[in-house]
């Protein structure tokens, strides 16, 4: 009887040790689960933060041009980014196509498709000086968008050619091409989450500007 006695005092030992090592081995691993879903929903959460905070900053520029001021509804040929977007945009680069024929510049398009035009205006240009570049004669405005924030629903006009004894040529001739010229413009956010545009409302998410060709 003490034998015996003892054997299952010693196995009961044995259970109750068992018992604490699976009850102690079970409490870790829902503590490893529990510490491994609670940092999964902190990413979701943080996941899902980054995308409100990126399409609440999310820029969208478009290109156009015209030929007729809106205010004073006098023949105006105009080249114009707008932000489209929600966020402010930070234009890079801006390039410029046409027949298969890329440039920098917008002058570059104006020497391609009306280079006689283009040629005898800059000649008229002292002339106009002397005029005080009254717009009303022919003038023309330009502004640099390269390095330039352009605000959420704001428009800038780059190029502006108005009608005129010093520009019909150049202007009449633009209006024809005008519609052919392809822009490509690689602009940022203020996030840095950066893009290129190359038709109205079709955006290409890209690693860094300038893109090259």
């Amino acid at each position: 009887m003490s034998n015996s006695s003892s054997e299952q005092d010693k196995n009961t030992k044995d259970q109750q040790g068992f018992t604490s090592q699976k009850l102690n081995f079970t409490l870790a691993i829902c503590a490893i689960l529990i510490s491994a879903a609670s940092f999964y929903a902190t990413y979701l959460q943080a996941s899902a933060a980054e995308k409100q905070v990126k399409a609440m900053t999310l820029p969208l520029i478009q290109y156009d041009t015209g030929n007729l001021d809106d205010i004073t509804k006098l023949p105006i040929i105009e080249f114009s980014l707008e932000n489209a977007g929600v966020g402010p945009a930070l234009i890079k680069s801006v390039n410029f196509s046409y027949q298969g024929e890329t440039f920098d510049f917008i002058q570059g398009f104006f020497k391609a498709c009306c280079s006689e035009e283009y040629k005898i205006f800059v000649k008229k240009m002292p002339q106009l000086m002397k005029q005080d570049l009254n717009l009303s004669l022919g003038g023309m405005i330009q502004e640099s968008v390269v390095n330039k924030i352009i605000p959420a629903q704001e428009e800038v006009k780059f190029y502006r050619l108005y009608k005129g004894e010093f520009s019909n040529e150049l202007w009449s001739k633009l209006n024809d091409e005008r519609r052919k010229l392809k822009v490509s413009i690689c602009y940022c956010s203020l996030l840095d989450n950066c893009y290129i545009t190359e038709k109205n409302g079709v955006v290409e998410p890209v690693v860094t500007c300038p893109v090259e060709n």
